[in-house]
């Protein structure tokens, strides 16, 4: 399914699962696909509405010179809900997902969100002497033409074959072009969202993979030290990709963390 945002771009999103649950939406990191997703969507489906969106770039949406920052991504996010109709959504953001949403509750507070689950995203990108955990080796010095560098196998545990099957066909008939969104990734490394974990709106899960060629999985502890009240998890044997790589073990983390701060206590099998 289609929608065209404010802007005059048209976004790609899928749901499954009966609208009458509580509702999941699920967002892929910079230049991922929706369909590394679908083994975590089955874990869920049965309790909850699940939706996923292909941000602007990427997937089946539209390619297009707009709106390459995180304020707009996190706009679309409103807008998708809005059209939607729904409120109290559980959103899951992996990588650069994540971190649309922490730009969606920086700009619209708790929103239509009951609460966030960040997959393997450090909330600040580009390490300094205020925070060592950044992206890889990216620092102010080598800040924005690190971002042009190969990154290299983003996962480290076997994916499911016809998952990624299913995700390399999709990306043969909608190719992503990573210079095309390159001032996306920019403004994306650019940001500093330890504000928004400080005075998060909503309750947040924060879970990272404890193999995972991107991050510092201890990057949790310091979340911790920020908020206390976030819940924080590393996952074993896992990359960068957890929802790909450790769909069983994301979500029972999840499900725990929906009975821990209360959420949706009337599931059926929570």
């Amino acid at each position: 399914m289609d929608f065209t945002t404010t802007d005059h771009v048209r976004l790609h999103y899928t749901e499954i699962g009966d609208q009458d649950n509580p509702t999941i939406l699920g967002i892929p990191g910079i230049g991922g696909s929706s369909q590394m997703w679908l083994n975590t969507i089955a874990l869920f489906k049965n309790d909850f509405h699940f939706i996923m969106l292909d941000p602007r770039n990427q997937g089946q949406s539209e390619r297009t010179y707009k709106g390459q920052r995180m304020s707009r991504h996190a706009a679309d996010v409103e807008e998708l809900l809005e059209k939607l109709d729904l409120h109290d959504v559980i959103g899951i953001g992996n990588s650069m997902g994540a971190a649309n949403l922490w730009a969606y509750l920086a700009q619209y507070g708790k929103g239509r969100l009951a609460a966030m689950v960040d997959l393997d995203q450090s909330p600040k990108m580009i390490a300094d002497e205020t925070w060592k955990y950044g992206f890889k080796d990216l620092t102010w010095d080598n800040y924005p033409t690190y971002l042009k560098l190969d990154f290299g196998k983003s996962t480290y545990a076997h994916i499911d074959d016809e998952m990624f099957n299913k995700a390399k066909m999709e990306y043969v008939k909608y190719p992503y072009n990573p210079d095309e969104n390159y001032k996306c990734l920019v403004d994306h490394a650019e940001q500093d969202w330890r504000d928004i974990i400080l005075d998060t709106p909503v309750p947040m899960l924060v879970l990272a993979g404890e193999n995972s060629p991107y991050f510092d999985y201890h990057f949790i502890d310091a979340v911790s030290f920020i908020n206390d009240q976030v819940v924080t998890e590393s996952v074993k044997n896992c990359g960068h990709l957890i929802q790909a790589e450790q769909p069983i073990k994301m979500h029972d983390e999840i499900i725990n963390f929906l009975k821990q701060k209360n959420i949706f206590l009337n599931i059926s099998k929570i």
